[in-house]
């Protein structure tokens, strides 16, 4: 069985005289036991890159709450989860690993909050101008609310 691969995360600091990496409570002995699960002489790779931030529980409110209810209405699906699969097809397509040269729907949990929503180009952005310009589908934006309420 393949062994996981651990995400660690670190926060960049102004060290002496040039940046360092701060690591969160606990992290730095987690890295030394997963280090010691390594035969002597295993070589290893690190990958350093910035943090994005995945999509938020707004976010996915609205998708599930808004966009795929209207969107499974006007074509047709008993099941919510049949009309995310057809979006993610049409709006998120890879290649499928087990039959070469058909796509799939791709994942869109590990996309971030750019890329699911917050940009003009943005998976959610995609899918509402697409149901508006090809269906005439109104899809209401995401509500504002005064954090008064």
């Amino acid at each position: 069985m393949k062994q996981p691969n651990p995400i660690f995360d670190s926060t960049v600091i102004q060290g002496e005289g040039r940046k360092a990496l701060k690591y969160h409570p606990g992290e730095k002995k987690a890295i030394v036991r997963w280090i010691q699960t390594f035969p002597l002489g295993t070589q290893v790779e690190h990958i350093i890159r910035r943090k994005s931030k995945k999509r938020t529980s707004d976010q996915n409110r609205y998708y599930w709450g808004t966009v795929i209810p209207i969107l499974a209405i006007h074509f047709g699906h008993d099941n919510p989860e049949d009309m995310h699969e057809d979006l993610k097809l049409a709006f998120n397509p890879i290649e499928s690993k087990v039959a070469p040269g058909k796509k799939i729907g791709g994942t869109t949990t590990t996309m971030s909050t750019v890329e699911f929503f917050s940009a003009e180009t943005s998976y959610v952005e995609r899918i509402c101008r697409w149901a508006s310009m090809e269906h005439g589908l109104y899809i209401p934006p995401p509500k504002k609310v005064d954090p008064g309420e």
